[in-house]
């Protein structure tokens, strides 16, 4: 022990002697170090532990009804339960996202993420109150009205007030009653989000006017399903055993083709399928950097062993045993290390916020727990003890057997060639990875400008500002209501100066959330067998094309006469024509999506981008605004003639002169909403690239 300790301070007396090649090794390292740890940091959140307030994540698995002809649609309530009732080789739970106008005495209406849960969702969880309960089974059954709050908000938005169990608390114009605080980093199952609180899924029709439809009726499939494999039970039995519940439930539910199931690991959803590949990519690459460093400090060591082999040869030549001269080099590897590693922590700290910081600008609570924690600082700790090995071992070896005659004779024996040759093949190890990490980088760079160089079908999107509202915030039900609001809102907008063009839409294109779909048939088209006839669709006021720079190609725009007057006209796009109405005129055809309403067709548009840049081309129609298509939440699209942010505040006025309960939300340029489907690459880039 005590010769030990004289290493180490031999080593420290050495790097304080040379600090210019001390400081350059220790910065190599630390950088090569704190990037790799950065990347493990976004692996853990991502991939090893994204939820880990649930035990036992890993057994978790996503269902979803298997769509005709390939693909998954979420499940309806009816079928959840018809599902949940039958299975016994997984528990399932039920749950929705849905954005929450929180009132809490005199404070004016807020917003608040809310996520509907079936009664059994965090006994399948496994996860605890910190305060009060958790919902329960006879929450749901009897539709009790209560709330239990994410950890996270109630010491944001309550203070962590421990009284605030029993406080009642108006959403979306309902009374509700504070039942729990749920356990410190649980927020929810779609991985990357932290959701604000939760409440029973029966209470839907206390929340929004067509909750009791969506409780009600099997084709509105808006939920989503997780469950907790059974002790033993594999994906596979799962899938075996809720694949025949779901066909036995369509039957039953009069279906005209019922629907499978399909059963998958919970991690092979959300965020962790996009970034695997990403942080696969980035933790290769960060290895690379470090490799390098390593090779660079491996020379500057064989360099540095050359000025010393004169006191090796000394020390050999008195009796020290070569074990002797190992141990203590690569004592002073480690202790270089041991700084690297300390420098490397720092570099995790920074590069952690840094990535935090490229993380794109959604409209949900984005909720990523990158905490160096226990997990991490092992991995850091590896990867040193892994570093000072790699750098310091060679060194080492070839250090502690000079030719002792011509060393002491201050004489260059033939030793110098081996050591010249190893030290031209690190320099060629350093190259060719360098050379590695440089492609790397920039198949990142050009995957990243493929992205931004494909046509999406819509121009000048940079002078385009989108803000969101939701009327169901303020307790709007009435659907005509609705339909004035967007009346009054576009008309005091489109006065404003520096404004071009002005409409609503019910969905974004390019965001982060899915396009809806409907069930859809076309006058004069016979489906194909198990065709799937869900169509993309989306909901528009006037105006909407010129403002986001779709050509129209035949007939016309949905117009503000087609909004005054309930008008059932749509406007499809290109490929729809081709795909549905072949040799046939496409003005006046006739198609009914997901009712018995009739709608008329009055234009064709250039086919665009709607879910994905990579997505291929889609049918899709758009739907004029009306009574009986008007969506409570909806985008306000607003072209202006210059900087679109310029408007932000004439715009905020223009919503508090509609109703000053009007929510005003998430303002941001279009341009760099529609990047949101390629951030991962942009990631990726940006990090390479630094």
């Amino acid at each position: 022990m005590e010769s030990l300790r004289q290493d180490i301070r031999f080593a420290l007396r050495s790097f304080a002697r040379q600090p210019a090649l001390t400081l350059i090794a220790v910065m190599s390292l630390g950088l090569g170090i704190g990037a790799t740890a950065t990347v493990f940091t976004w692996l853990q959140g991502f991939v090893f532990n994204p939820l880990p307030a649930v035990p036992g994540w890993g057994r978790l698995v996503a269902v979803h009804t298997r769509a005709p002809g390939g693909g998954t649609w979420d499940v309806s309530w009816p079928d959840f339960q018809d599902w949940r009732g039958g299975a016994r080789t997984v528990d399932l739970a039920a749950w929705d996202m849905m954005q929450l106008g929180l009132r809490d005495g005199g404070v004016p209406t807020e917003r608040a993420w809310g996520m509907l849960v079936s009664g059994n969702y965090f006994e399948d969880l496994d996860v605890r109150a910190a305060l009060g309960r958790v919902l329960r089974m006879e929450d749901e059954q009897r539709r009790e009205p209560v709330a239990v709050l994410g950890h996270g908000y109630w010491q944001r938005r309550f203070a962590g007030d421990s009284s605030v169990i029993g406080r009642t608390i108006t959403l979306n114009g309902s009374a509700f009653t504070i039942v729990g605080v749920a356990a410190p980093r649980f927020g929810g199952t779609y991985i990357g989000l932290s959701l604000n609180l939760y409440v029973p899924m029966t209470t839907m029709p206390l929340l929004t006017p067509d909750g009791t439809q969506f409780l009600q009726d099997r084709q509105r499939r808006s939920f989503d399903v997780v469950g907790r494999l059974k002790p033993e039970a594999t994906v596979a039995q799962a899938a075996a055993e809720v694949e025949p519940l779901a066909l036995r439930a369509g039957a039953a539910g009069g279906l005209a083709q019922p629907l499978g199931a399909v059963v998958r690991p919970h991690s092979a959803i959300d965020a962790p399928a996009a970034m695997r590949p990403v942080l696969g990519a980035l933790l290769a690459v960060a290895g690379l950097v470090l490799l390098i460093a390593c090779a660079n400090v491996a020379n500057l060591l064989l360099a540095r062993a050359m000025t010393r082999r004169r006191e090796f040869a000394v020390r050999l030549a008195v009796g020290a045993s070569r074990y002797r001269l190992v141990r203590q080099l690569l004592t002073e590897s480690v202790a270089l290390a041991a700084l690297a590693g300390v420098f490397g922590l720092v570099v995790t700290f920074w590069g952690r916020d840094a990535m935090l910081a490229l993380l794109p600008a959604v409209p949900y609570p984005v909720g990523l727990d990158f905490r160096l924690d226990g997990r991490v600082l092992l991995f850091a700790t590896l990867v040193t003890a892994a570093t000072a090995m790699a750098f310091g071992l060679v060194p080492a070896l070839r250090a502690s057997r000079p030719d002792l005659v011509p060393t002491l004779k201050d004489e260059i024996g033939d030793g110098a060639g081996g050591r010249g040759r190893l030290q031209a093949a690190l320099v060629v190890a350093q190259v060719a990875l360098s050379l590695v990490t440089l492609v790397s980088a920039g198949l990142f760079v050009r995957s990243l400008e493929e992205y931004r160089s494909v046509d999406t079908g819509m121009n000048g999107i940079d002078r385009v500002l989108l803000v969101g509202t939701d009327l169901r915030l303020t307790g709007i039900a009435n659907d005509s209501v609705q339909v004035s609001v967007v009346r009054g809102l576009l008309e005091r907008v489109r006065a404003l100066p520096g404004v071009e063009a002005a409409s609503a839409a019910r969905s974004v294109v390019l965001g982060p959330g899915p396009i809806s779909t409907a069930a859809t048939r076309i006058e004069g088209y016979a489906p194909r067998p198990n065709e799937n006839m869900n169509v993309s669709y989306n909901v528009v006021s006037g105006d909407y094309f010129r403002t986001t720079g779709i050509r129209l190609m035949e007939g016309r725009d949905v117009s503000d006469a087609d909004v005054a007057g309930n008008a059932s006209v749509v406007v499809v796009n290109e490929v729809f024509v081709r795909r549905y109405l072949a040799g046939r005129t496409a003005i006046g055809a006739r198609v009914n999506m997901g009712g018995d309403e009739r709608l008329s067709i009055v234009g064709v548009v250039a086919t665009s981008k709607y879910d994905s840049y990579t997505e291929d081309p889609l049918p899709m129609v758009f739907r004029a605004y009306s009574a009986r298509s008007a969506p409570p939440a909806f985008a306000l699209h607003v072209r202006a003639a210059g900087e679109p942010l310029a408007l932000t505040a004439a715009i905020r006025a223009a919503f508090a002169e509609v109703s000053a309960e009007l929510p005003f939300l998430d303002p941001r340029n279009m341009a760099e909403f529609t990047t949101i489907p390629y951030w991962p690459q942009k990631v990726g880039a940006v990090m390479l690239a630094a």
